[in-house]
């Protein structure tokens, strides 16, 4: 069998499916393949991917994230939920534009030009991954998260 073609950034496990007065459903492929965009049937497997291709729990399902061609990355710790050490930061991916912050009418910062935006435990390994497939200088965001770590780590102890 040739090479398979992977163009995706993002391949997901399973894609979502509204069935008719029943609500939103995820449905996995029988055969195991990745849903390219999460959307598209693809003829390509877990193991077909290449290394930089980071897993995790990202847009309320498993799947697949690159971390080649990473062009911009913006890292918004929340300082305001204590009680779980990234759940509620955001990572900001964009592989092409710069990620720039607009206000709302609301007096609300949100950010525009970026392409994926991640959450959780997938942040700092997703950040490292950034520093060694696309090249990019991790330094500062590794500074806010060891800082956001020391924050939480602070108001919860580590029980031994």
């Amino acid at each position: 069998m040739g090479k398979k073609l992977i163009n995706a950034m993002l391949y997901m496990e399973s894609k979502i499916v509204h069935k008719n007065g029943e609500g939103l459903y995820a449905v996995s492929d029988p055969n195991g393949y990745l849903f390219s965009c999460g959307r598209y049937p693809t003829k390509i497997l877990p193991a077909d991917l290449p290394e930089w291709y980071i897993y995790g729990y990202l847009y309320k399902r498993h799947g697949y994230l690159s971390a080649k061609g990473v062009r911009h990355l913006l890292y918004k710790p929340n300082y305001v939920f204590d009680n779980h050490l990234h759940k509620y930061d955001t990572l900001y991916i964009s592989y092409e534009k710069e990620i720039e912050p607009y206000e709302t009418e609301h007096d609300s910062v949100l950010y525009k030009g970026y392409d994926d935006a991640i959450g959780g435990s997938l942040i700092p390994k997703f950040v490292e991954a950034a520093g060694k497939y696309s090249g990019y200088d991790i330094e500062n965001i590794q500074k806010e998260i060891a800082q956001k770590q020391a924050f939480y780590y602070e108001r919860i102890p580590i029980v031994k």
